[in-house]
């Protein structure tokens, strides 16, 4: 997998992580009590569990993307322009404004066990995480390469993404107890946000007029049936 495209989903997947979602609240609701059972410590059990998630809808997606290349390669390359709008899509409903009510989460105090357990369970659960894997990962994936290697490598950067974001939003519930700055900040960084991913948008459609493996997925898909 090329350099550049791990940096590209590296920087756009960051974004993803770092506004506030499902992930992040349960995240930051363990991180809340006060005492050994709240702070990074409490925050720990989600954090691992929601990364165990992501884990299993790339296994989940993986295996589902490698049939499709096989038996219609031409849906393949359809998906990977949905992915297209998709990331425009979410840009510029980041720049519309929505946020997320971080101060107003309640404080959850957990064991590790039932931290992990709620982690995984908010992550399994969310419906938007379905959309979220079908059509954001394949416009980052060569389908004439190694498809299970480049998965392994995107699931290895969206720990590191992932972790990121839910360390620091925990660590601002854990230090300061009130979250109300960070919704204030809410608006000013989706504003980037949204410029980033609307950029990564642009450069994905130069890189899917450019890139071989588009057309080859055609001709594939021509030669099965002519």
């Amino acid at each position: 997998m090329p350099l550049e495209t791990m940096f590209l989903f590296l920087i756009t997947d960051l974004m993803f992580c770092l506004t506030p979602g499902p992930a992040t609240m349960v995240a930051v609701s363990h991180a809340l009590p006060l005492g050994p059972r709240g702070g990074m410590r409490g925050a720990l059990g989600p954090i691992v569990g929601v990364n165990i998630g992501n884990f299993i809808w790339y296994g989940l997606t993986a295996f589902g993307l490698i049939a499709l290349i096989a038996t219609v390669p031409t849906a393949y390359s359809v998906l990977r322009w949905l992915g297209v709008a998709y990331l425009a899509w979410m840009g510029l409903q980041m720049f519309r404004g929505g946020t997320s009510a971080l101060n107003r989460q309640p404080a959850r105090s957990a064991s590790f066990g039932k931290g992990f357990l709620n982690g995984l369970a908010v992550h399994m659960s969310n419906p938007k995480a379905l959309l979220f894997y079908t059509v954001f990962i394949p416009p980052f994936i060569d389908p004439d390469g190694n498809v299970l290697l480049q998965f392994a490598i995107l699931a290895g950067l969206t720990v590191l993404t992932e972790t990121t974001g839910l360390t620091f939003y925990a660590a601002i519930a854990s230090k300061a107890r009130n979250l109300g700055d960070a919704d204030k900040a809410q608006p000013k960084f989706q504003k980037v946000a949204a410029v980033i991913l609307i950029g990564a948008a642009l450069i994905l459609v130069w890189w899917n007029l450019t890139d071989g493996a588009m057309e080859s997925a055609f001709n594939l898909s021509k030669g099965k049936t002519g």
